[in-house]
């Protein structure tokens, strides 16, 4: 571990009287693999403390459903299995009505020494780290684990990936960061181990269902059949990325289809709740395609800012990893320094707010309520089965989730609407919803980190423009139509 991936939050001192040095887990929802908890148990040692983890989940978060909960939840009942492998002693918290968590983090932190949190730039989490840190009595540090290359070596948003690209590959090539620690062993790790007891609020139910009933949730959403959360998932579906996947990744990855015929990763939802580490997908995806022989020596050192060939001779597994690396940190790195609490058409470059400026009084053919966008009721029978993936699985593919946003934008009364609709839509449903990536996907739909198209057109003006005519034509969608129809218990397709 080395101080560019440390934040120090408040000006508070380590007490070396107190208890227990604390990881509070917030978005890096694992043991291994997690420069975080790597960083708690370098301080539980050097001050020969007892480490604990505590794991919170309150019940009032934004957009809260039970597909999310459960998510989160499967993942809670694995970190404690795993937490038991290792000895290490696990706090995991579930808020109830009958179980509410107000103050019960601040007590936990009267006995800290020190305490370690998540880095992470968006949602819930940097006001819950900024409120603690202001609350408690001791230092409090936040570690950067989000990619291979620490955020703070990046003195600027990108405005477009062609430069981020271009800055990660020389990072990489003059100075390639230490990963993290990718497996602990309990043997490891007995000097911090102990049996401070916690508060009788802690502690996982005796199941997930038995919670999830005692819960109103904001949102009316179900849990996703066959969808699991955790670690376990995480690691199966890199393992079958790799070896079914990868190599198809350039030719198929962007064609609409069933997700199993899909050259994708499926990911996304791990990454963002921190059950895999950016770091463990990079290098297990370079072990496979260099056949265990890997190492940053083999970066291609007269070439950076080319995507094709710089991490692999794989073309397939360059393009997986500039999407993995660049297009993952371009969006992190966006809201990075400032941690905004509302994101907003605010972010947008000034080009972008100009031409909306001009367009904003266009003529729209059609314009549907949110209320019909959310039912897939539109004339659109492309977008509508983008929409129904959305809602029936928590998931969108890649290129029908662009599709999706620019008819929104399209179809709705002004630019903010279209904003908000994509917004709740896409943090509603989506397994991924709610993350740095979600909200510059939804941007990029309306120019961020893009350029200006000509002509200009009705609505777009010089933001580039998508239609479902032009899809059409380049996919054959009949799988992908067959699949939604299934969804929606329906057996239909465009093109009988």
């Amino acid at each position: 571990m080395n101080s560019e991936r440390i934040r120090i939050c408040n000006d508070k001192p380590i007490r070396n009287q107190k208890t227990y040095v604390l990881y509070w887990m917030q978005a890096y929802r694992r043991f291994d693999a997690n420069h975080a908890f790597e960083h708690a148990i370098k301080l539980a040692r050097e001050i020969n403390k007892e480490l604990i983890v505590y794991e919170g989940l309150r019940m009032d978060y934004p957009w809260n459903s039970e597909r999310i909960h459960k998510f989160i939840l499967e993942g809670m009942f694995e970190n404690q299995t795993r937490a038991d492998e290792l000895g290490i002693n696990y706090w995991p918290f579930v808020e109830t009505p009958q179980n509410l968590g107000k103050g019960l983090l601040k007590e936990i932190c009267e006995d800290a020494c020190v305490i370690v949190t998540d880095d992470f730039p968006c949602f819930i989490i940097p006001d819950q780290t900024a409120s603690l840190a202001e609350k408690i009595d001791c230092q409090l540090l936040s570690v950067d684990s989000n990619s291979i290359i620490p955020f703070s070596r990046f003195q600027k948003p990108a405005s477009a990936a062609r430069i981020l690209r271009l800055w990660i590959h020389k990072e990489l090539n003059s100075n390639f960061p230490t990963p993290s620690k990718p497996i602990w062993k309990k043997e490891e790790l007995t000097s911090i181990t102990g049996k401070t007891k916690p508060n009788q609020k802690i502690g996982l139910p005796k199941s997930i269902d038995s919670i999830l009933k005692t819960i109103s949730f904001q949102n009316q959403v179900s849990p996703v059949k066959d969808v699991k959360g955790g670690r376990k998932e995480a690691l199966r579906l890199l393992d079958e990325f790799i070896k079914k996947k990868l190599d198809l990744y350039l030719t198929k990855r962007s064609e609409p289809n069933r997700p199993e015929q899909t050259a994708t990763s499926g990911l996304s939802p791990y990454l963002h709740f921190g059950w895999i580490g950016l770091e463990e997908i990079f290098y297990a995806v370079l072990k496979h395609s260099s056949n265990g022989k890997w190492n940053p020596e083999r970066l291609s050192h007269t070439k950076p800012g080319d995507r094709e060939n710089f991490y692999s001779p794989s073309i397939a597994t360059n393009h997986f990893l500039d999407e993995l690396v660049t297009w993952r940190d371009i969006g992190y790195l966006f809201f990075w320094k400032d941690k905004p609490k509302n994101i907003t058409l605010d972010h947008l470059p000034d080009w972008v707010k100009e031409n909306f400026k001009r367009h904003k009084k266009d003529h729209r053919e059609y314009i549907y309520t949110l209320e019909q966008f959310e039912s897939a009721n539109t004339h659109d029978e492309i977008w509508n089965a983008a929409q129904t993936e959305l809602v029936q699985t928590g998931r969108m593919h890649n290129y029908m989730r662009m599709l999706w946003g620019k008819k929104v934008i399209e179809w709705s009364k002004t630019y903010e609407e279209a904003f908000t609709t994509l917004e709740h839509l896409n943090n509603k449903y989506a397994f991924d919803g709610r993350n740095p990536n979600s909200y510059t996907g939804i941007l990029w739909c309306f120019g961020l980190f893009d350029r200006p198209w000509f002509p200009e057109r009705n609505v777009f003006g010089n933001v580039r423009f998508m239609s479902s005519d032009s899809t059409k034509k380049k996919f054959k969608l009949n799988s992908y139509m067959e699949y939604i129809g299934e969804l929606s218990g329906k057996s239909n397709s465009l093109f009988p």
